[in-house]
């Protein structure tokens, strides 16, 4: 192998070594952390660590059956409340108006007796 084919050759290896770490890491999943839930560098945007953080939560965490006290002892203060369900923004994108055009948000309903009682994910697209 001449020397200029070697080295096509390495700057090859490394362009597909880079690629495979930048797609592998657009889509990490990592533990969740009440703190890094919580971090939030600006007010019209949750977290980045949520949306990482969601299929841990969803499926490694029992959440059902928790008492909403418990739940936002765990999660934090909810995004928004009403009479019988809970919700915390996982996603918000802006285009180019002060409106959303995705949104994704973990709800959760509740009983009379602050049970959690379901969730779902829900993911809203203009």
């Amino acid at each position: 192998m001449t020397t200029t084919n070697y080295k096509k050759s390495a700057l090859l290896k490394w362009l597909l070594a880079a690629f495979i770490l930048t797609m592998f890491s657009c889509n990490q999943q990592i533990k969740f952390d009440k703190n890094k839930w919580n971090e939030q560098t600006d007010p019209l945007f949750p977290s980045p660590y949520r949306p990482k953080m969601l299929n841990d939560l969803t499926t490694n965490h029992k959440l059902t059956g928790l008492s909403y006290h418990q739940l936002t002892e765990r999660l934090g203060m909810p995004d928004n409340k009403d009479s019988c369900l809970v919700s915390y923004k996982i996603v918000v994108e802006y285009g180019n108006d002060i409106d959303p055009v995705y949104t994704k948000d973990l709800k959760f309903t509740y009983s009379k007796d602050s049970s959690i009682t379901s969730f779902k994910v829900v993911e809203w697209k203009k």
